[in-house]
């Protein structure tokens, strides 16, 4: 393919039977060769054209001798067009000068002068033209990043995508993937862009015969393993509901959470996944599972992976991970889809084909206050346990602790009853604090600095370790509480750092 691909570095994988692209820099062929590349190949992928303006000069004579010694093959335009005007004329000069035998056409688009938009609408134009011309397949060929920022709507329409990275498996959905530019083929004694179509390799699998219109290959079926409480992504081809009715537009490409699942074997699926808010089962063909927004914990990567710097996952951070690596993150939101959001930096997709996630332990907020201390209602409050509303008179304010009871609510374990009040409150909606006027000895429970000032805002340079005992008397600054030392400057008088 380009230049840019050309000096990648290869991945080991090896393909059982290449999938190589050729084009005239490998030459004129020979019978000789292309008779080997038989037993060699499972397809092998020949440009026709550089742009409407240069015919490769060894097309016709390959393609002649791929029909006469029975190598199937499929076509590819590596467009130059710049409008939408001159995809039309690329597209109807690539048909034209395509060997009718050919079982596919690729649009390479890996190189433009236009912007996003403009580029969308020229390669649309390229795939609604060749759909007029031929009911063969039409598959789209770029790397990545350049796929995603220059064409991401307009590859969603071909058949198939076919996605170029050395390194690493993409994250895109792809069909084909073209893993090295440096694989030996014997046949030609040529080192030749190689391509990779198994189910263990790419995300949507089509078979064998898929790519050469026949029937022999062996079925298979879409990832067909989600659980009930990870979420799908609906696809913009799902067509039917397992009950025959229509998908409309308005419940395509977004997001549900699937609450229940069953085995069933139906067209490329083997499961079906009930998506709440649609109230419908839909095939798995039709989805794309995802860890649900907000979930934070281990993810265990089930295959090599780069490290974007980005959520969009366009550019690369340099760093990788390695299948089997266990990263912590959390999942977030980009546009339509879900990220991981890494705890050490970058994002990875959050799609449960390339991870295994392991929730983080559940932590609760400090639920061992006691009657007497006093309660800092914290402005995020914002109901009471009997599920009233906290006013905001009652927010931000200082009240006396007068009973505490066990319980496991949300993110507490405690509740406590507020004088004034005369409410029960989780112990997540406050801050506890000794109460104003209380003076003896104070026991770190951590190390901390002592401040100059009752804002805390100014350190003495003095700290107090872990254990250490002090003493003073609890003031009032502002709204909170501070333990004013008798030996001079002051620490906080949350309840969570000193015992009293």
């Amino acid at each position: 393919m380009g230049l840019s691909f050309l000096l990648a570095i290869g991945v080991s994988t090896k393909a059982s039977a290449a999938v190589p692209d050729i084009s005239e820099w490998q030459g004129q062929l020979t019978s000789t060769q292309v008779s080997s590349l038989k037993s060699q190949t499972s397809f092998v992928i020949n440009r026709v054209q550089y742009g409407s303006g240069y015919e490769d000069i060894y097309h016709k004579s390959n393609e002649n001798l791929y029909v006469k010694y029975g190598v199937p093959f499929g076509s590819y335009d590596y467009s130059t067009f710049t409008s939408t005007s001159s995809a039309v004329t690329d597209a109807k000069n690539f048909y034209a000068r395509s060997n009718k035998n050919t079982k596919f056409y690729v649009l390479d688009f890996e190189t433009t002068s236009m912007n996003s938009s403009t580029a969308n609408a020229a390669v649309k134009a390229w795939y609604t033209e060749m759909r007029k011309l031929t009911s063969k397949k039409l598959i789209f060929y770029s790397y990545q990043s350049f796929a995603t920022t220059y064409a991401n709507t307009a590859r969603q329409s071909f058949d198939a995508q076919w996605i170029a990275n050395y390194s690493y498996r993409p994250t895109v959905s792809f069909s084909l993937w073209q893993y090295s530019s440096n694989y030996y083929l014997s046949a030609l004694n040529q080192y030749v862009d190689n391509n990779l179509f198994d189910s263990a390799s790419v995300s949507n699998y089509h078979p064998l015969s898929w790519w050469l219109n026949t029937s022999t290959a062996k079925k298979t079926y879409a990832y067909s393993s989600y659980k009930t409480g990870q979420y799908a992504y609906v696809y913009s081809k799902a067509s039917m509901y397992y009950d025959r009715s229509k998908v409309p537009s308005s419940a395509k490409q977004k997001m549900y959470k699937i609450t229940a699942v069953k085995s069933v074997t139906k067209s490329n699926s083997k499961q079906l996944v009930y998506l709440s808010g649609l109230n419908q089962w839909v095939l798995s063909q039709d989805v794309g599972g995802y860890w649900g927004q907000g979930q934070k914990g281990t993810f265990t990567l089930n295959y090599n992976a780069n490290v974007y710097s980005n959520a969009a996952l366009s550019t690369k951070s340099g760093r990788t991970l390695a299948k089997g690596a266990k990263v912590t993150g959390t999942v977030v939101k980009y546009g339509k889809l879900y990220r991981v959001k890494l705890d050490g930096g970058g994002y990875i997709t959050a799609a449960v084909q390339e991870t295994n996630f392991t929730p983080a332990p559940k932590v609760y907020a400090y639920s061992s206050y006691k009657a007497g201390q006093y309660a800092y209602v914290y402005s995020k409050a914002s109901m009471y346990y009997d599920r009233s509303k906290v006013p905001s008179s009652a927010k931000q304010k200082m009240y006396k602790i007068t009973a505490v009871k066990s319980v496991t609510k949300s993110d507490s374990k405690q509740l406590l009853y507020l004088a004034g009040l005369n409410q029960w409150v989780l112990s997540q909606d406050v801050g506890g604090y000794w109460g104003l006027g209380q003076s003896g000895t104070f026991t770190l429970k951590y190390n901390a600095n002592v401040y100059s000032n009752a804002a805390l805002s100014t350190k003495s340079g003095r700290t107090l370790a872990k254990g250490a005992k002090v003493s003073g008397t609890v003031v009032q600054y502002g709204k909170l509480y501070r333990i004013k030392l008798t030996t001079g400057g002051y620490i906080t008088a949350a309840v969570q750092e000193t015992n009293h």
